[in-house]
């Protein structure tokens, strides 16, 4: 909650999407938005050990997060898109070492896009 995804998307898509495409990227933002808002509120409601039903239900919205902030991103103008590449390169790497449960934050840190 303390993020502003939201916003950062309201921005992205205000600046930086051709206008012809704003309408289209709207509608992933929101998607986007709802797929995290569920993934929220349903790990709130968890109360006990995860089974595998949880388990392919939160992978399952976290791939519609990821498929929709790729539809958003290819919305973006060529030049944009550049400058977005390594923001998708390092969450990359760093879900990799998360799945292959390899991710020591003492070495490897923590993602900063300053």
């Amino acid at each position: 909650r303390n993020s502003n995804v939201a916003g950062n998307m309201k921005m992205m898509i205000d600046d930086e999407i051709p206008r012809s495409r704003q309408r289209q990227a709207r509608i992933r933002a929101a998607n986007t938005m709802n797929a995290l808002q569920k993934i929220s509120s349903n790990a709130a409601k968890i109360e006990r050990e995860m089974g595998p039903a949880e388990y392919e239900e939160f992978a399952n919205l976290y791939r519609l997060v990821r498929v929709e902030l790729n539809g958003l991103y290819e919305l973006l103008a060529e030049e944009e898109r550049e400058k977005y590449y390594g923001y998708f390169v390092a969450v990359t790497e760093y879900e990799k070492k998360i799945a292959e449960g390899v991710y020591n934050p003492d070495l490897d840190g923590v993602l900063k896009f300053d």
